[in-house]
């Protein structure tokens, strides 16, 4: 109890005389701000690209892909397979009996941004008649839907708003072909930075004798057991499902595991600096308070409630500036739309997001006001008494 009320003591004595050291105070505070700031704002780029992708994930939806395949592009799924896959148990029915699945075919082809006329990879989807069924997110928001058979395609809201000749009635040349753009839509994740067509059109166009993937309305999410044991238990199908939650959460991951890594590098980077700056700033604030400190040491105050004291006072220091710098970050960056690589990321600035600057500014805090802490506790109390 003794100890505590030393370490309360100190605590406000130091405290009550940060007025008279604004500059170092100062010094704390600024690079808390930016640290945070920075890793926070860079972080909601991961942040946006996973809850791009997995905006509008089911649990009843399930994806087919050939064995061993990691996603839509290395997968590969011949034609005589669909039949068999949408005839398996645990797969939705409509009204009439059909089965709630199609099967689709990712091209990759080239558009041009319309700020700058750079280059972009696009993905022009081919779907089944069922996409609709099976996706009913799904809304057209101007135009009509393609036909089958005839090259026209619809664009998705992002690639729309971001790309060159994707308004309805353009004519767009894609490896060759030349397609009429015909509407625009919005389904969510990934789908609304693509183009769609018909997928038997989109095979013949471009040559591709096989799919990509099966996507499936499960009766529920119960049935996905009964659908895997059904397909393994199949020779005819060498293939993989997937769980539309489950694969989206990998793809997320994937997307935005180079844009953590690059935030967390750039943030520890600025941390350090801001670090160094922390202990620079409390070793001043140590040795001009370093009599005071050795008189309350003459008088019996112990070696932990200073050690504590210190410390505390640098926890607090970068306190409002971890606020200043989220609060900054959420201004600033929450809500707004990148295009790294013609993708469509909105920024996301979230608690958890927020929650780790300040964790993060804290660890600052406690680092940089370590070593300034073991020093005042450490200072010889007849040499202190003597220092002018």
């Amino acid at each position: 109890m003794k100890a505590f009320k030393q370490f309360v003591a100190l605590l406000q004595l130091s405290l009550s005389g940060l007025r008279y050291r604004l500059s170092t105070v100062l010094v704390t505070i600024i690079g808390a701000a930016g640290v945070v700031g920075v890793l926070i704002s860079m972080l909601s780029m991961g942040t946006g690209t996973r809850a791009m992708v997995m905006q509008n994930a089911r649990a009843d939806r399930a994806w087919i892909l050939s064995h061993g395949a990691q996603g839509n592009f290395d997968s590969n799924l011949p034609k005589n397979a669909v039949p068999i896959i949408e005839d398996m148990p645990g797969i939705k029915k409509d009204a009439d009996g059909k089965a709630l699945a199609y099967a689709a075919a990712i091209v990759d082809v080239e558009g041009r941004k319309k700020f700058d006329n750079s280059r972009v990879n696009l993905d022009l989807i081919g779907v089944g008649d069922m996409f609709r069924a099976v996706h009913p997110e799904f809304y057209l928001t101007a135009g009509r839907l393609f036909r089958p058979g005839v090259r026209e395609l619809i664009a998705g809201k992002s690639r729309h708003e971001l790309s060159k000749n994707f308004e309805i009635g353009d004519h767009v040349r894609l490896r060759g072909n030349d397609w009429t753009v015909v509407g625009h839509f919005e389904a969510g994740g990934f789908f609304d930075n693509s183009l769609m067509g018909d997928a038997p059109t989109v095979m013949s166009a471009f040559g591709n004798s096989s799919f990509n993937s099966v996507t499936a309305m499960l009766e529920s999410p119960a049935a996905f057991d009964q659908l895997q044991a059904a397909l393994k238990a199949n020779p005819s199908v060498d293939v993989e499902v997937r769980r539309e939650i489950d694969l989206m959460r990998e793809q997320s991951k994937q997307l935005s595991k180079v844009m953590d890594f690059v935030s967390y590098f750039v943030g520890a980077t600025m941390a350090i600096g801001a670090t160094l700056g922390a202990i620079n700033a409390m070793y001043a604030i140590v040795d001009g308070r370093k009599r005071e400190i050795a008189t309350l040491r003459a008088i019996g105050f112990g070696v932990w409630p200073v050690i504590l004291a210190v410390l505390t006072e640098a926890l607090i220091l970068v306190l409002p500036g971890a606020a200043v710098g989220a609060l900054a970050a959420w201004f600033l960056f929450n809500g707004n739309v990148i295009s790294p690589g013609g993708m469509s990321i909105t920024l996301l600035v979230t608690p958890g997001l927020v929650a780790l600057g300040i964790g993060w500014a804290l660890a600052m805090g406690l680092i940089g006001g370590l070593l300034p802490a073991v020093r005042a506790a450490s200072v010889s109390v007849t040499t202190a008494l003597r220092a002018i």
